[in-house]
């Protein structure tokens, strides 16, 4: 299936560079964050909008949609969050592109990102997006995302998620 990074523009571990487990603070710290988190056990549907895509060409179309969800754990793998996201096909082409709305669910607040995302399987693609925005602790953070899909694993499940909320 197809991913993000999140993805998981997953989008995707919660732990605060240094070893020690902290999803709060919020962006509103003089010094930034980095939340790690590992982002696994992947549920996807596919959005098929008119024209029909999969049995023309097999690939999505432009308009078409991936949504997904998995869950959020630190290195440790405790739960402590989720990831929702939306993915809309940009570029239905053999190297489809789309865009990315990633949601992460701590228990602290919400933070929000988007990606622009390769559609296509790749063993450990790595996806950059940007922290839009925020809830509870994350009121008007901003920053980035980086998800790396592990070497060898299926549809970037887990993949290792790092987010950076600057000052």
């Amino acid at each position: 299936m197809y991913r993000t990074a999140a993805v998981a523009l997953t989008l995707a571990a919660t732990l605060v560079t240094g070893g020690v487990l902290a999803v709060g603070g919020g962006a509103q710290t003089t010094s930034g964050q980095t939340i790690k988190l590992v982002t696994k056990n992947f549920h996807y549907a596919f959005v098929d909008n008119p024209p029909k895509a999969r049995g023309r060409n097999g690939r999505p179309g432009i308009g078409d949609a991936i949504a997904f969800n998995a869950i959020a754990t630190d290195a440790a793998g405790k739960r402590v969050g989720s990831l929702n996201a939306v993915i809309t096909v940009t570029n239905g082409t053999s190297k489809g592109r789309g865009v990315g709305h990633a949601i992460y669910a701590l228990p602290d607040g919400q933070i929000h990102a988007l990606f622009l995302t390769t559609l296509a399987e790749n063993d450990a693609l790595t996806e950059v997006g940007s922290v839009v925005g925020g809830t509870g602790a994350y009121v008007g953070a901003r920053g980035t995302v980086t998800s790396v899909d592990r070497k060898g694993t299926a549809n970037g499940d887990p993949s290792d998620d790092t987010i950076t909320v600057l000052p």
